[in-house]
């Protein structure tokens, strides 16, 4: 689902960890009227996204999904992509929600910054890499996970594994997304 309430009212809930009241809503929203307030509230119902306890609104699993959109080589890169899914995340770290997408790790590249394939990475699109951030990155049309530097306007990948070199981009590169969280399952 995409619309811009919608994630007006995660961006809320993700900061400040509750679903606000309709008159937070009206303000949140712009809307003068409790009858429109309600169309939506009423909408995210039906959709699953919120249900009533006890007379408050609660958000369902379903509001805390977010997109899992493949996996991402931790190794050399790869241009291979995937099916699209969804991956229910704690919100407790997310301030970006409408910007946030999640892939899962494949390889060995990025294990000497604690991240492992099979790991899930949360990555926020709306971020601008700095020097030592971990990133997505499209580089000479394949995508991959490292350390993005940038040493005096030279731009680099590098891996957190000796056994793979610097990438250094010879025609392209893109940054699709700052890593801001793991997750890792052990069951």
């Amino acid at each position: 689902m995409k619309d811009d309430k919608f994630d007006s009212l995660r961006k809320f809930y993700f900061k400040y960890h509750y679903i606000p009241s309709f008159r937070e809503l009206s303000d949140l929203f712009h809307l003068q009227s409790p009858g429109a307030v309600g169309y939506w509230i009423n909408r995210w119902k039906d959709e699953g996204y919120l249900e009533v306890n006890k007379e408050k609104l609660i958000p369902t699993d379903r509001f805390f999904e977010f997109p899992l959109l493949g996996s991402i080589q931790a190794g050399l890169p790869h241009d291979e992509q995937e099916n699209y899914e969804t991956v229910r995340l704690v919100p407790f770290t997310i301030e970006n929600p409408s910007n946030t997408y999640v892939l899962k790790v494949r390889g060995d590249s990025m294990e000497g910054a604690g991240i492992m394939e099979g790991d899930l990475v949360v990555l926020d699109k709306s971020l601008r890499p700095q020097s030592a951030d971990i990133v997505a990155a499209f580089i000479d049309d394949e995508w991959t996970l490292k350390y993005y530097f940038d040493k005096n306007g030279k731009i680099y990948l590098q891996a957190a594994n000796k056994k793979y070199p610097d990438l250094f981009p010879k025609r392209k590169l893109e940054i699709g997304g700052v890593v801001i969280k793991v997750v890792r399952e052990y069951r």
